[in-house]
């Protein structure tokens, strides 16, 4: 073969290797989301659903998880450093960014809701019946430091190594001062379920729930005031279409710099350009009439006003520099988050 032939045959295989994955089409509910900076992220769901982008969203390609049990959160340290958590129990771990995922064993058959991890090592992870788990090795081993009450725990946010706070049923939201060991009680003044717990630092913090509420805490949790939403505790034949429209149940919220995002049923989508001081709700008519998302039910957001939103049926809608995409992606509708 002369050295010309070989030259042609290296350039096609360098044209090959460098060709991308194709981009595949999400359909199953999605539960969680992580981004860990503008361009790389994951999403986890139903079936035991992983993808990750790449390219801030605009493809996905799939991981392979080795189970069909539902995922409802991903957490990342760094680029390589991840884990997962489901129904079960269940916990995945990967150090190459999800190119292998393995389980680890969490010791309990409780569904876990929620994972935070603050670095490559340590980490807290919530779910069913009060169940709260900590790792101080990377997941290596998992102690268990349980609620005495049966108390649905859905989302954790630690603001370091030390500090974290927790909200779950009937307005519960805990606080822990020694690294989850201990959590005591905070009073939010409410009675109704919160879904979502986020906190920008030690002291500023951000809780969501049933009827569009929207709490908010400027001293660590201390002291939480309504921002949104209804405090009022109504009977289920009292609670027509109208009234959940109006005020949808939130399952999560980011606040990242100036930009707040917090998102819930019907597809419904607040939004902050004040660092989550005062909260508008993106207008949304197809929600209203029944063709948007279903819900949405997680948002990831990373300095510079980029982000994710993901929801039923595979919906995912891009926060890029500070506009909210369409569900489908057109940028043509986006909005400016202000």
């Amino acid at each position: 073969m002369s050295s010309g032939c070989v030259v042609a045959v290296a350039t096609v295989a360098i044209a090959v290797a460098s060709t991308p994955p194709p981009d595949v089409p999400l359909k199953d509910n999605l539960y969680g989301t992580k981004f860990v900076d503008a361009q790389q992220g994951w999403v986890v769901g139903a079936f035991g659903s992983i993808a990750h982008t790449s390219d801030g969203g605009q493809t996905w390609q799939p991981q392979v998880s080795k189970t069909t049990q539902q995922l409802y959160d991903v957490d990342f340290a760094d680029a390589k450093q991840g884990w997962i958590v489901g129904r079960s129990g269940l916990i995945l771990h990967t150090s190459n960014g999800g190119g292998t995922w393995e389980p680890q064993t969490s010791g309990t058959d409780q569904h876990l809701f929620s994972v935070d991890f603050v670095d490559d090592q340590f980490g807290v992870v919530v779910g069913d019946f009060g169940t709260i788990l900590v790792t101080s090795d990377g997941g290596q081993h998992w102690e268990k430091h349980p609620l005495q009450q049966d108390v649905i725990l859905y989302d954790v946010a630690m603001a370091d190594r030390t500090h974290g706070w927790i909200a779950g049923e009937i307005g519960t939201v805990l606080v822990t001062a020694d690294g989850g060991v201990t959590w005591t009680k905070q009073e939010t003044g409410v009675e109704k379920t919160l879904y979502g717990i986020f906190f920008a630092d030690g002291q500023r913090g951000w809780a969501v729930g049933i009827d569009a509420l929207i709490l908010h805490t400027t001293d660590g949790g201390q002291t939480w005031r309504v921002q949104n939403g209804s405090t009022e505790i109504r009977a289920l034949d009292q609670v027509g279409f109208g009234q959940a429209y109006d005020n949808p149940s939130l399952y999560a919220i980011s606040v990242v710099g100036s930009t707040g995002v917090a998102v819930g049923e019907i597809g419904a989508i607040y939004l902050s350009s004040d660092g989550g001081q005062t909260w508008t709700r993106r207008p949304d008519n197809s929600s209203q009439t029944g063709s948007g998302p279903k819900w949405f039910r997680a948002v990831s957001m990373v300095p510079g006003t980029h982000g994710e939103i993901v929801g039923a049926e595979g919906a995912r809608v891009r926060v890029v520099d500070g506009r909210v995409e369409s569900p489908d992606g057109r940028s043509g509708a986006a909005q400016e988050v202000h």
